[in-house]
């Protein structure tokens, strides 16, 4: 039988950056305020830990951030110090009334061992909440798998784990920072809730999927990010994060459909709903035939 561990870590970054929306579409940075990092539940290998806090760190400050200490102020609310995001998200009004506004970012690690065929697969992820409990995005950073030598210690695997680490959690940072600062391409002239559409594309052909994303992706306004990419043909899945409303996505997409050939009620259904799109592209089997003769065939 298979035997698997599984280690979770999580931890928060409270980032304390003020966005705006400026009348010609463009988020920026406004104020750059404390970044807050906190050490995650306890996790089998808090070394691991560790290092994905400090290059984290190392990185927000590079951007701009201010990386302060918040051991302080939760001890001064009588907060743990364990990261659970529940615990955190359910003191939200606290903790925004003691520091402001900004955004509660949960790391999550994960840790899968496979003895059987010697391998550790590994990951970081996040999720981004604003200080006031509002979910604004997620972003996971590709697993990888690494092959582990005969009788590997923890000082062994942590000899192999870190230098991963250390190279998931500057591309974690580089990518928050990105997607925070991330153009949108509309504007009211004020801030607008970014909306996450869980998207899956079913019997399109590559070339049709890679045409339709690039459009989504540079010429729909609104646009903020694609992550949770996964592929398995015939579908390809991923969430997409924008400020566009349900009704104009549809309309977008029925405009891009005809562009790369397709004809959107007769070559492939399209739903747009609240929260997910699904683009399917009919088989022949499928295709809905002429009218006929409904007079005389009914």
């Amino acid at each position: 039988m298979m035997l698997k561990q599984r280690v979770f870590l999580f931890a928060f970054v409270m980032l304390g950056v003020a966005i705006i929306t400026t009348g010609s579409g463009f988020i920026r940075q406004a104020v750059a305020e404390p970044v807050y990092l906190l050490p995650g539940s306890p996790a089998a290998s808090t070394n691991v830990g560790q290092v994905a806090r400090d290059v984290m760190a190392s990185r927000l400050s590079k951007a701009g951030l201010m990386v302060r200490e918040i051991s302080p102020v939760m001890k001064e609310l009588g907060f743990a110090l364990d990261g659970n995001r529940a615990a955190i998200l359910a003191e939200a009004d606290v903790l925004q009334a003691r520091l402001g506004s900004g955004f509660f970012i949960f790391v999550e690690y994960d840790e899968l061992m496979d003895p059987s065929t010697k391998s550790l697969s590994l990951r970081l992820a996040a999720q981004i909440y604003t200080t006031s409990n509002g979910f604004v995005a997620n972003w996971t950073e590709p697993s990888r798998t690494l092959l582990l030598p005969e009788n590997c210690t923890r000082i062994c695997l942590d000899r192999l784990v870190l230098p991963e680490i250390e190279a998931q959690a500057d591309s974690l940072s580089s990518s928050i920072v990105q997607l925070l600062k991330r153009p949108t391409g509309s504007s009211d002239g004020e801030a607008v809730p970014v909306q996450i559409y869980q998207v899956e594309m079913i019997d399109l052909d590559s070339d049709e999927m890679l045409e339709l994303v690039d459009l989504m992706e540079h010429e729909f306004p609104g646009f903020i990010a694609i992550t949770n990419s996964a592929s398995r043909s015939p579908r390809l899945r991923f969430d997409y994060h924008t400020t566009a409303s349900s009704q104009k996505l549809n309309d977008w997409l029925r405009i891009s459909l005809q562009e790369i050939g397709i004809a959107p009620d007769s070559d492939a259904d399209l739903q747009v709903m609240t929260g997910f799109i699904t683009i399917k592209r009919y088989d022949t089997i499928e295709s809905r035939g002429s009218q006929g003769n409904t007079v005389k065939f009914n």
